[in-house]
């Protein structure tokens, strides 16, 4: 449990501060960008209200990128985080199944953590391709008139959410050998607690430091619907 919240940590503090940091000048290229670098002098009164427009949107345009790039820190670090810290979630999963069972957890084994590394990353990178060419799909919906930038950015994060919730929820499928389709198949049937489970995404990198104490959460909720592969609701 302190690993993945040091690990967590020395993430959230690298990775904000870059961002913290960088964000002068990455707003400064936006503003080149855009043309909005520098507002010409003023020659009348309609220029005046204009450029006088032009300097409320950039007063606006700040705080709203500063936002909007937390966000995408928030998640892409924890992107990164889940890649990192994935064999520590199963050891976390195995032994809270093991004792929500009354069964005494064996001793911590590196070999057998070391053994089970490579298999755990790349069943995770297999999750982040999944979850990242979904909402590459639904960039489409900014295509349409009026609202669609608007159900874009909701349906985004109603799925992000049911992510997180999953992956919670996915550890102790893999403790019983659940094929990934099948894992899936649950995540449909119990969508909308998977999206309770996934309200911390709504706090910017909260996940990063609630997610090993919120695998326990998840394992244990799973295990009380004692599903397995065949079972019904």
């Amino acid at each position: 449990m302190i690993l993945p919240w040091a690990i967590a940590l020395i993430l959230l503090v690298v990775s904000f501060g870059l961002f913290v940091h960088q964000f002068g000048d990455m707003y400064d290229f936006l503003l080149r960008l855009v043309g909005l670098e520098a507002i010409p002098e003023a020659k009348g009164f309609w220029e005046e209200a204009a450029f006088g427009g032009l300097w409320l949107l950039k007063q606006l345009l700040k705080p709203f990128l500063f936002l909007l790039g937390v966000i995408g820190l928030s998640i892409i670090s924890f992107l990164i985080y889940l890649i990192v810290c994935e064999p520590f979630f199963d050891v976390i999963a195995e032994k809270t199944t093991l004792l929500f069972k009354g069964e005494a957890p064996p001793p911590f084994q590196w070999g057998r953590f070391f053994k089970s590394f490579r298999l755990s990353v790349m069943a995770a990178l297999q999750k982040v391709a999944l979850f990242v060419v979904v909402p590459l799909l639904l960039w489409v919906l900014n295509f349409i008139p009026f609202f669609g930038n608007v159900l874009y950015v909701c349906l985004t994060f109603l799925f992000e959410m049911w992510v997180l919730g999953f992956t919670i929820v996915e550890y102790p499928m893999s403790q019983k050998m659940l094929t990934f389709n099948q894992r899936l198949q649950f995540g449909r049937r119990h969508k909308y607690i998977l999206l309770g489970l996934g309200t911390p995404l709504l706090i910017p990198f909260a996940p990063l430091l609630l997610q090993a104490p919120m695998v326990v959460g998840g394992t244990l909720w799973y295990e009380e619907l004692d599903h397995g592969p065949g079972t019904r609701d």
